[in-house]
């Protein structure tokens, strides 16, 4: 009778207890929830004002080069052009000022020639900049001379005694960052926003109009006062819904601005009611069964008790069992799922990009909303482009262009790049070995893992320090092969990055490669960096090690292959400016996918070329044995059929060996590609391709 007391009683109890339990996980899984989101959204805005800070250096930089204000209003027309360039493509700025001492405007990069008769003297942020503010983010404004509502992101102009010349303002597209925040999260009433220390909201989603300000006594007025970085408050009533919320907020660095993310404290509580309402469900039907059998439960108890112990035992090796698996395979499966997606979704962009480029050279001075959405879209491809390439990098598939590169020439000619990059915290030096060897690199590839451990020794060094970037030669010896995996003995190249930072423990440096692992707080890094190095150095022979110790910095090695006898690197050549193509060659174009066949035979007709097309090998050597004047063959790799590209052009060029041949593909782990290298005297461009890398690419052939 205990037992089957016992077998109603015990149920109803862990359901109350489980009750608590699931509430209080559901919480700590949307308080999770929350943070991670907060970072997605503190990264992108952080970077968009970072891309900000670089524009303003930049016009500094360029009204340096005009000299006084009368100069600049003199080159209106210049500086607009190059004001332009520089801002152009970039989605979330509306157009950039510069003003004078007096308010008026000097040169616009959106518009020219700029109207007379108006000034912004009487704006808020102008007053401030005056009076002596360095940087200064406005209220939400209408514009003047556009119709349109933005907020400045504006920098104090100074003569050279210091005295106030005037600004520089960049108008930024509230509805940039409502679009970013709306595709940060799909949680019911989720809000984000980015608000002013004041209370200005600037903008948000769901998006509001201009002039919304938090009052004194809301919970993000207070909160802020009293912890005035990062934190967190619930709401009782938003903005707008009256919803309640739990909110968290992160202050951007040197700006008065939070990012600001609302979740709905209802959806934690129907997350709850569902979770229990389906234990109940299962519960109540297994009570009653347990309650029938608890006597002979009862009975079995010892039995089944022993038979659990060894139960959780043989899970819990094969758990372990499957850990180590798993690890072991991670590597080998990113590299298959971006070989399986990397060829189709290159067509794809290809088809993409290839059709904005030909609207563009079609529409005869397109109206500026055209000429924007199709900027956005040719910026979606090549950002498309570039993750595709990443993650190429990440698991060794990417294809390298294998030169023999002077390190030293490389390190100095990236000085500019790094010193805008690290900021004026970082003083940055260089040891350049004398009489250095060339090395085996792919020289872009290599420029970007420099940049990578740069900025991971500037982030390692908060208060600033003195960041080392030393080359030489070296040899590694067989001891030292057999005390590091895949290392082979021989002669290097060293390119070392040192900080004088906070150092890394042994666990940390143990970990430091492995994808996603990463000691930066949340929103500063995603762990890729060190791993994408690792990849690319791996590669190509070469070998990385990481040195460092607690408060005294970190020292990474990048050993590369010498270079025995290599020409020099592409991009180390003087090579003589290539005449505009007036008449291309002939062309025959194989592309077994339409969309791309189309645009590629488009792209070919741009240039002045004449053009022939076949979908698959056996077709294009039928079209070449048809038109002796055909002088190029621009064919994919992976063609249908039995026979590929690279036999295609093998028989091409045995029937006629003064063909030239170009290959194209969107996965080059294939005929042309061995261990990540492109054969040598291969002439190739990857998916997707322009215009005008085509043309460049036809030229360097010496059509």
């Amino acid at each position: 009778m205990v037992v089957a007391v016992a077998a109603l009683a015990i149920p109803v109890l862990m359901f109350v207890v489980a009750g608590v339990i699931t509430y209080r996980e559901i919480e700590a899984q949307a308080e999770e929830r929350i943070a991670r989101t907060l970072d997605l959204l503190y990264t992108n805005v952080r970077t968009t004002f970072e891309n900000q800070y670089l524009i303003a250096a930049n016009v500094a930089g360029l009204l340096d080069d005009f000299g006084s204000d009368a100069d600049i209003r003199a080159n209106e027309e210049k500086l607009h052009e190059r004001l332009e360039n520089l801002v152009g493509r970039l989605p979330q700025v509306e157009d950039v000022w510069v003003l004078d001492a007096e308010g008026r405007p000097l040169v616009s990069a959106k518009i020219y020639p700029l109207p007379a008769g108006f000034g912004y003297a009487d704006r808020a942020y102008f007053a401030a900049l005056r009076d002596g503010q360095a940087r200064v983010i406005s209220e939400r404004l209408r514009g003047r001379v556009k119709d349109v509502d933005f907020f400045q992101y504006t920098e104090r102009r100074e003569k050279a005694d210091g005295s106030f010349n005037g600004a520089i303002a960049i108008s930024i597209h509230p509805s940039y960052f409502s679009e970013q925040f709306g595709r940060a999260s799909d949680a019911a009433n989720f809000t984000a926003a980015l608000i002013r220390a004041d209370g200005e909201i600037l903008a948000r989603y769901p998006a509001i109009g201009p002039g919304t300000r938090l009052g004194p006594q809301t919970g993000f007025i207070r909160t802020t006062a009293t912890h005035p970085e990062e934190g967190g408050y619930t709401s009782g009533s938003g903005v707008v819904d009256g919803v309640e919320r739990i909110v968290r907020y992160r202050r951007i660095p040197d700006l008065p601005l939070y990012v600001v993310h609302g979740y709905a404290v209802g959806t934690i509580r129907q997350a709850w009611i569902e979770r229990m309402a389906s234990q109940l469900i299962f519960g109540l039907p297994a009570t009653l069964a347990l309650f029938v059998l608890a006597v002979v439960a009862s009975r079995r108890a010892v039995q089944e008790h022993d038979a659990l112990a060894r139960l959780r035992e043989e899970q819990i090796r094969r758990a372990s069992a499957e850990d180590s698996l798993r690890q072991a395979q991670k590597m080998n499966a990113v590299g298959q799922l971006t070989a399986g997606i990397a060829h189709d979704f290159n067509n794809l962009l290809t088809g993409i990009g290839g059709a904005l480029e030909m609207i563009r050279r079609r529409t005869v001075q397109p109206s500026p909303d055209v000429e924007r959405f199709v900027e956005l879209g040719r910026n979606g491809v090549a950002r498309a482009a570039t993750l595709t390439q990443r993650l190429l990098a990440f698991s060794r598939q990417q294809p390298l262009q294998i030169e023999a590169v002077d390190a030293n020439r490389l390190v100095t000619g990236m000085s500019e790049l790094l010193r805008r990059t690290l900021g004026e915290k970082v003083r940055i030096e260089t040891v350049l070995g004398g009489g250095l060897w060339r090395a085996k690199a792919d020289a872009a590839q290599l420029e970007s893992a420099v940049l990578n451990l740069a900025i991971n020794g500037r982030d390692a060094m908060p208060d600033g320090g003195v960041l080392t970037i030393e080359t030489a030669n070296t040899h590694l010896d067989d001891a030292y092969a057999a005390a590091n995996v895949e290392v082979t003995p021989g002669q290097y190249v060293l390119l070392a990055v040192s900080d004088t930072g906070t150092g890394m423990a042994p666990e940390i440096i143990a970990r430091a490669f492995e994808p996603f692992f990463t000691t930066k707080q949340r929103g500063q890094g995603t762990g890729l960096g060190l791993s994408m190095t690792f990849g690319y150095v791996k590669q190509i022979g070469g070998h990385l090690k990481i040195y460092s110790e607690i408060g005294h910095g970190t020292t990474v090695k990048i050993y590369l292959p010498r270079a025995m006898g290599e020409a020099e690197s592409s991009a180390e050549k003087t090579v003589p400016p290539v005449a505009r193509m007036k008449a291309g060659p002939v062309v025959l174009v194989v592309e077994d996918d339409p969309v791309v066949r189309e645009f590629a035979v488009s792209a070919c007709r741009e240039l002045g070329c004449a053009v022939h097309q076949a979908g698959s090998g056996a077709e294009a050597l039928a079209v070449l044995d048809a038109n002796a004047d055909i002088a190029l063959l621009f064919t994919d790799i992976g063609l249908p059929g039995s026979m590929n590209g690279r036999q295609l052009a093998d028989a091409a060029t045995a029937r006629r060996p003064v063909l030239k041949v170009l290959f194209t593909t969107g996965y080059t782990a294939n005929a042309i590609v061995h261990h990540g290298m492109l054969d040598p005297g291969v002439n190739f461009i990857g998916k997707p391709f322009s215009i005008n890398a085509l043309s460049a690419k036809i030229k360097s052939m010496g059509f």
